[in-house]
């Protein structure tokens, strides 16, 4: 970037607040097994619950959400431009866990992230209106809590955090500006973005059975070990999220400076 400065002549500075909806396209997405349920509950009175799943949805999926932003654009001379956009994004999921052993739970997530994109711009004028295309990488600075409830529990009976990640993707966009006065003008943005979630510890509280609390650490490959070596650790292989998805929204651009 400083070498595209140095080397270009400036046009105009931009700066605009904005707003967008991320919307999965992922299709039939297995929720990734980070860590299983084992918590002892006595069952009611009437034998093993039956749980209800019609309210859940079977594709599991973090990457629809909202996310709140402000984005910085310097365009040069010939049109060409690099846009430097800061948001917030977060999004929740419930899925149902039906596996052979443990009782049957569900699972609630809670997503945040922070996003920065650098991206290139390119920009056609057409009196008022103006398209901007925009490609890139984005990167992630996410967190994660995953709750599990029994079927027959309101409460959750334990809840694992993952630590913070940097995560890496590309972002492809397409941008609508409409002018209003000098200062002011319309965004109206399009996009497609993909990156992948994969955490490397976790730590994981039961909240009832005595509270037990111990840490997982996610690998690439699990050697044998004696089980007595590390009490409160646990090794998982590393598993991903998929963030795979389209965006539209809306913002504001005010023109800071304009040769």
């Amino acid at each position: 970037m400083l070498i595209a400065i140095t080397f270009c002549q400036a046009q105009k500075l931009d700066i605009k607040p904005y707003i967008l909806y991320h919307q999965s396209v992922s299709t039939h997405e297995e929720q990734p097994v980070f860590y299983e349920n084992h918590v002892h509950v006595p069952l009611p009175v009437d034998g093993f619950p039956k749980t209800s799943t019609s309210s859940y949805s079977k594709d599991f999926t973090l990457a629809t959400g909202l996310e709140y932003g402000l984005a910085i654009n310097y365009t040069f001379h010939n049109q060409l431009g690099i846009e430097l956009g800061l948001g917030y994004f977060s999004s929740q999921s419930n899925s149902f866990v039906n596996k052979p052993g443990i009782a049957p739970y569900l699972t609630g997530w809670n997503y945040y992230s922070i996003a920065v994109r650098p991206l290139f711009s390119y920009v056609v004028m057409k009196g008022k209106s103006s398209f901007i295309g925009k490609i890139g990488p984005s990167i992630y600075y996410a967190s994660a809590i995953m709750d599990a409830f029994l079927s027959y529990v309101d409460e959750p009976v334990s809840t694992c955090t993952f630590d913070n990640r940097l995560n890496w993707g590309y972002s492809i966009g397409l941008e609508y500006n409409y002018q209003f006065s000098k200062q002011f003008s319309l965004a109206i943005e399009l996009g497609f973005e993909q990156y992948k979630y994969t955490p490397n510890k976790a730590t994981v509280e039961q909240l009832v059975s005595g509270g037990k609390k111990y840490e997982i650490h996610y690998v690439n490959e699990i050697f044998s070990e004696p089980v007595s070596q590390y009490p409160l650790q646990e090794k998982r292989l590393k598993e991903s999220i998929l963030f795979n998805n389209i965006f539209w929204g809306i913002g504001i651009k005010y023109n800071l400076w304009k040769k």
